[in-house]
C-alpha cells in the first residue's frame, strides 16, 4: 500500500480580498503525525477545512487513498473516513452530550422511525467512562466547560473509526492533564494506522508529537520535514519570515496609584473572600487551576455573574454593579476567553463588532452616525494594526488573532481605566502573540490597568508585574515579578509546600 495517504498539488482558495491558500503542495504519510505550523491567516484551517469538505478549492488537486479527492461536504467526509475536531467548538449547546456525540451517525429504534436515545445514551456514557471523563452523558453542551466540551469532541473522533483525524488547535483550553490525555490518544491512534493531521500553535506540543512538520506563511507552504530536523528558532523563522529576537517586549510603564480594588468577594460553592488591588500602568496577572474561580472571580466584578458579597472600587470611587454596563460606565471591561461565544457577532462586519459597545455609551443616539461610526472603527482598527479586507468584511471569516484584536478594539473604544483580559492570547500564533504583548504594553503606558487571567505559565510570568493565585476560590498567595517562577506558583496552586 502507498505509504502517502494525502497529497496536496497545487491547491488555492481564495475569499472577496483575501488569498488563503496559495498554490499549496506537499504529502501526508500514512499513519503519521503531521503538525502544520503558521501564524494566524496562513491558512492552515482553511487547508483542513478543504480536506473536511466544508470549503471548496478553487485550484489545484487533491489526493486521498490515491484517488481524487472533491468532497461535497462534511457527512461525506465523515463516510470516508475523515473526521475533523475544530478549533472553535462544533456543538449544538441546546442537545445532550450524547445526542452531539452521535449526530450525523445515529442509532435507530426497532421501528426505524424514531431514533433509539437509550441505546445511544448507553453507548455514549461507556465511551466516556472507559476515557476516564467525568461527564453525564445526558447532561446539555451547554452546561459543560469549554475543556470538556473539547474532549467530547476529540472522543467523538475517536470513536467513529476514522482513516484520518484532523485537529484544529485541539488543546487550546485544556489543562495540563487533559493535555496529557489527549496525547495518550494521538499515541493510540497512531499505533492503530491512523494518520492525524494537528495545527497547533504550541511548539512545544509539536515537537513533543509530531513526526512531521510542515510550515505555512501568508497561505503559501513554505517547507515540510521531519520534525527532528528542525528547531524551535527555525520553525519561528520559517512561520514568520523572520528573526525573533525576544518573546516577550520590554516593559516600561510606571506603576501609579491605585486603580481598582476588590474587597471580600464571595459567592457561596464558587469563591471566598476574595480581596486584591491593581494600580494605573500594572498588568496583575491571576494564575490557578482550571476550576479554581479565576474567571468567576471577573465575571461577578464586571456584573455578568451574581455575587454574595464584596465592593469593587474603582479609582478611589466605589461602584454598584449590577450588570456590565454598570462596570462600563464605572471604567471596568472585560475581554472573555471564548471570544467567539462571549465577544464576537460572527455574521456581522469587523465595523459593528468594534462598535458595539461604543455605540450606547460614546455616540447615545436614536440614529447611529455612520460617517462618525466608521471614523472611529478605522482609527481603533489601525491603531491595532487588525488585518482585514475592508471595514464591512464579516468578522467570522477573520484569522483567530485578527478576532481577537477586533475584540480588543471593541472595549478600549469606551476608554476604560480596567482592563480585564482572560486567557488573552488563547489560539494565536507566535508572531500575532508578540503584537498583543506590545498593545499591553502600550496601554498601561498610557496608564490602564490590566488584570491578566492565563494558565500559560511562560507568558504570566513573561508579561506580568505582580501574579495573584487562586486555589479553591481563594487566594492563595501574591508574588512580584522579581519572585515568581513556575515553581512557586505551581506550589501554591496545588496547596504544596517547596
Amino acid at each position: 500500500m502507498d505509504d502517502i495517504i494525502l497529497r496536496f498539488e497545487g491547491v488555492s482558495k481564495r475569499f472577496p480580498g483575501v488569498q488563503a491558500l496559495d498554490s499549496v503542495s506537499f504529502a501526508v504519510k500514512r499513519g503519521s503525525v503531521h503538525c502544520i505550523v503558521g501564524e494566524n491567516g496562513a491558512g492552515k484551517s482553511t487547508l483542513l477545512k478543504i480536506i473536511d469538505g466544508l470549503y471548496r478549492k478553487d485550484e489545484g488537486e487533491i489526493i486521498f487513498n490515491g484517488k481524487p479527492w472533491i468532497p461535497q461536504g462534511s457527512a461525506e467526509a465523515h463516510r470516508s473516513g475523515i473526521c475533523m475536531v475544530h478549533q472553535e467548538l462544533n456543538i449544538i449547546s441546546e442537545m445532550a452530550v450524547f445526542e452531539n456525540m452521535f449526530l450525523g451517525r445515529e442509532t435507530m429504534g426497532k421501528s426505524r422511525i424514531f431514533l433509539n436515545d437509550r441505546a445511544m445514551k448507553k453507548q455514549a456514557q461507556e465511551y466516556l467512562d472507559e476515557q476516564g471523563i467525568a461527564v453525564n452523558a445526558g447532561e446539555k453542551m451547554k452546561h459543560l466547560s469549554i475543556a470538556e466540551a473539547q474532549l467530547i469532541e476529540i472522543i467523538k473522533a475517536v470513536t467513529v473509526g476514522a482513516e484520518i483525524i484532523l485537529m484544529d488547535e485541539p488543546s487550546s483550553s485544556l489543562t495540563q492533564k487533559e493535555v496529557e490525555f489527549l496525547f495518550s490518544k494521538v499515541a493510540e491512534l497512531k499505533a492503530r494506522g491512523i494518520t492525524i493531521i494537528y495545527i497547533s500553535h504550541k511548539l512545544e506540543e509539536v515537537f513533543q508529537i509530531g513526526d512531521y512538520i510542515s510550515v505555512f506563511r501568508d497561505g503559501r507552504h513554505i517547507d515540510t520535514a521531519p520534525a527532528s530536523t528542525f528547531t524551535r528558532d527555525t520553525v519561528i523563522e520559517k512561520m514568520v519570515g523572520r528573526k525573533m529576537d525576544e518573546v516577550y517586549p520590554p516593559r516600561n510603564a510606571q506603576i501609579g496609584e491605585e486603580a481598582i480594588r476588590v474587597e471580600r468577594f464571595s459567592k457561596a460553592g464558587v469563591f471566598s473572600d476574595i480581596s486584591f488591588s491593581a494600580a494605573k500602568g500594572e498588568i496583575l496577572g491571576i494564575s490557578g487551576l482550571v476550576g479554581a474561580g479565576r474567571s468567576e472571580i471577573a465575571r461577578a466584578i464586571i456584573g455578568l455573574d451574581a455575587k454574595d458579597e464584596g465592593e469593587v472600587f474603582c479609582n478611589g470611587k466605589k461602584l454598584k454593579i449590577n450588570n456590565v454596563n454598570d462596570a462600563i460606565a464605572g471604567g471596568i471591561t472585560m475581554i472573555s476567553e471564548d471570544r467567539r461565544r462571549y465577544g464576537l457577532v460572527l455574521q456581522r462586519s469587523v465595523r459593528e463588532n468594534s462598535s458595539l459597545v461604543a455605540l450606547r455609551h460614546l455616540f447615545g443616539l436614536m440614529v447611529i452616525p455612520l460617517k462618525k461610526e466608521t471614523d472611529a472603527v478605522r482609527k481603533m482598527t489601525e491603531r491595532l494594526s487588525v488585518k482585514t479586507p475592508s471595514l464591512n468584511t464579516e468578522v467570522r471569516t477573520l484569522s483567530g488573532g485578527n478576532q481577537q484584536k477586533v475584540v480588543l478594539a471593541k472595549w478600549l473604544s469606551v476608554s476604560p481605566k480596567v482592563l480585564i483580559m482572560d486567557e488573552p492570547t488563547r489560539g494565536i500564533d507566535v508572531g500575532t502573540k508578540y503584537e498583543i504583548y506590545k498593545l499591553m504594553n502600550q496601554m498601561t503606558e498610557d496608564g490602564m490597568c490590566i488584570i491578566m487571567i492565563n494558565s500559560d505559565m511562560e507568558e504570566l510570568l513573561g508579561m506580568s508585574d505582580r501574579i495573584l493565585v487562586i486555589r479553591e476560590g481563594k487566594v492563595a498567595g501574591e508574588l512580584n515579578r522579581m519572585e515568581a517562577t513556575a515553581q512557586t506558583i505551581m506550589h501554591m496552586a496545588v496547596g504544596g509546600k517547596e
